[in-house]
């Protein structure tokens, strides 16, 4: 993300607005491989149908806003559509890969309800793997948003990965059949879907949530309905002046790898401002943080005379930061020194260091752990605290508890982007919600939660199939702040050092946070290995043998080296990686694998291999691998 470059490459063009009549809109993408159908039927209601190949993705299935209590999708024409097509390459802002390409036809097709006379535009923008729309309605003075008739009408015998946690996204991800989900079961997306006949995958989520309430997608009354987009944090909302929905997208590859690589989220955001584009503020980081290892509830961990021994460990593992979390505030004091002094004491200490520091702030004022708290919800103190934050020297806010994406918490998201970049701090959002490619616009948001993550393990148990579904379900929209890999035993709840240690290079967070004390770590036989993984990466690809919930292989790149995670969700099994996709000559290889005796330690081999070889690894159950491969000069 440092030094992030404008286009590389751009061709645009802009084709016939005739090209079809009034009753039908097709859209294909670029070589051919998607196309989508919108049009009105007999009754005038707008659908839209997806193909790829000769396989329908999504059937025919309704569109349309509704606006001012009008449901504008309903007893419609369609006017001539404009057309244009775009490719250009930018700096990939998600962690995933280096550079994005972002490759469309489009269609911009007038819309009018023939009982008001209310027109709007539907815009449709189709990729080789997949496709987004919205609906653009405008006008002036303020207007009321209720829902949407979108829906998405998936193909018979398909499956789907859904979690029903709605509110922060903090939910296991779980399969079933169509046929077997019940009734108005609200679904946190992405949802990712099992094609029948060997079609591959598609996954449904929303793309640039901003100003607009957040989707969620609610299982239909009857089995043959479609999945319908829905809005639980408000019955309605008033926008003013022109109305923009976010995109609704649909994914489509046919492997795990077209998934994980996929850039559709990201490209329907609007680039950053140059500002923002070229910052050399805005850098992935590694970092410690000391709440998951000490005591719920007890702010010993928090204590300013510790913080100084956290950030010497951050200095000693290469980390470029360290989070200061819940209870600074009110615990820092000392005679002659408010916590602002302290925290600029803090910062300086670590800039001679190399390492930055980040602090926490509730995002509302109220009680947290029985203390008042102010927050980030009144705009004038929240620039205040920005600013003090920024004079003290921190680098980043980490800001929590917000459990909603209602319109106006979306609204607060995008005002503190905004704000943190007048002041150049980068920002973490936990208790969040999905992201939807919101670091395209502004690259200083560098991880957000919205997952259930490792801190599960302080009062539950995560099981081993949820780390193994992450890849390939909640982190194909975007990074997400799991905070990685315990080295403690009694933390461990039924997984191995093995597969700890390969969550940090299989889940995509451009600044991570490790979870345990860095004592942990120093014991460990994977300490070069652990000091060297990076937060951001240049090329990723998901092996042979992925499944969702059962087994990640992911083998990912920085510069020429390669480092290979296997995360096992199931039994204990036996697995071949085949090294094919590495580049000519030879490479070091360091091998960390499960100690079958043991869940708590690690066993590490040195070797020497080459492009084709193939490498037997032994899983335990819940248990992991880690490879990486140096090139020898």
């Amino acid at each position: 993300m440092k030094r992030i470059t404008t286009l590389v490459s751009i061709s645009l063009c802009w084709l016939s607005t005739a090209a079809f009549g009034a009753s039908e809109v097709v859209v294909t993408s670029p070589q051919g491989s998607v196309s989508a159908t919108v049009s009105s039927s007999p009754a005038g209601q707008l659908t839209y149908r997806v193909v790829r190949g000769d396989g329908a993705i999504i059937e025919n299935s309704p569109l349309g806003v509704t606006v001012n209590d009008v449901a504008l999708g309903r007893g419609v024409t369609l006017g001539h559509a404009t057309r244009r097509s775009l490719d250009e390459s930018y700096r990939s802002f998600g962690g995933v890969h280096a550079m994005a390409r972002n490759h469309f036809n489009s269609a911009a097709i007038p819309v009018t309800h023939k009982k008001s006379g209310m027109s709007y535009v539907l815009e449709l923008r189709a990729f080789d793997d997949g496709i987004g729309f919205r609906y653009i309605v405008e006008g002036q003075g303020k207007r009321r948003v209720s829902g949407e008739d979108t829906g998405f009408q998936l193909p018979a015998g398909c499956a789907i990965w859904f979690q029903t946690n709605t509110a922060n996204y903090e939910g296991l991800y779980n399969r079933l059949t169509l046929d077997d989900v019940e009734q108005d079961t609200h679904m946190g997306p992405p949802v990712v879907v099992e094609l029948p006949r060997d079609q591959g995958y598609a996954v449904l989520t929303e793309a640039a949530l901003f100003h607009y309430s957040g989707m969620t997608l609610k299982a239909p009354g009857n089995v043959s309905g479609p999945l319908a987009a829905a809005f639980q944090d408000d019955a309605s909302w008033e926008l003013e002046g022109t109305i923009r929905s976010p995109w609704r997208v649909v994914l489509i590859s046919p492997d795990l790898d077209g998934l994980v690589n996929s850039d559709i989220i990201h490209n329907l955001n609007e680039p950053p401002a140059p500002a923002l584009a070229n910052a050399d503020w805005i850098r992935p980081a590694r970092g410690f943080w000391h709440w998951w290892s000490g005591k719920m509830g007890n702010w010993d961990s928090v204590a300013f005379d510790r913080q100084h021994a956290w950030v010497d460990y951050a200095a000693q593992f290469g980390f470029e930061c360290y989070l200061v979390d819940a209870g600074w505030e009110h615990t820092w004091a000392k005679p002659g020194k408010d916590k602002w002094a302290l925290l600029k004491e803090l910062t300086a200490y670590g800039a001679e260091r190399g390492v930055g520091i980040v602090v926490w702030k509730r995002w509302k004022t109220g009680r947290t752990e029985g203390i008042d708290m102010e927050g980030l919800d009144d705009a004038a103190s929240r620039r205040d605290f920005f600013r003090r934050c920024r004079e003290a020297g921190a680098i980043a806010i980490k800001i929590d508890y917000m459990d909603s994406e209602s319109k106006e918490m979306i609204d607060f998201y995008t005002d503190v982007l905004k704000d943190a970049a007048r002041y150049q701090l980068m920002i973490d959002f936990h208790g969040a919600n999905k992201p939807t490619g919101e670091p395209r616009t502004y690259p200083h948001e560098v991880t957000r939660e919205g997952i259930k993550g490792l801190e599960y393990n302080k009062w539950s148990a995560l099981p081993a199939h949820h780390y193994a579904s992450l890849p390939f379900t909640r982190l194909v929209a975007g990074h997400g702040d799991f905070t990685p890999c315990t080295f403690n035993p009694d933390m461990l709840k039924g997984t191995t050092f093995a597969l700890q240690l390969a969550t940090a290079i299989c889940y995509t967070s451009p600044v991570m946070f490790y979870a345990d004390k860095p004592e942990l770590y120093l014991k460990m036989p994977a300490l070069d290995v652990f000091k060297a993984i990076p937060s951001v990466w240049d090329e990723t690809r998901v092996l042979a043998g992925s499944a969702i919930a059962d087994l990640a292989v992911l083998a990912r790149r920085k510069d020429d080296r390669w480092f290979v995670g296997v995360i096992n969700g199931r039994s204990e099994r036996s697995y071949e990686l085949d090294l094919s996709f590495l580049g000519s000559g030879r490479y070091a290889a360091v091998q960390l694998a499960d100690d079958p005796a043991r869940p708590d330690n690690l066993i590490r081999r040195e070797t020497t291999v080459q492009v084709g070889a193939r490498v037997p690894v032994e899983l335990n159950a819940g248990g992991g691998f880690v490879m990486v491969l140096t090139p020898l000069k």
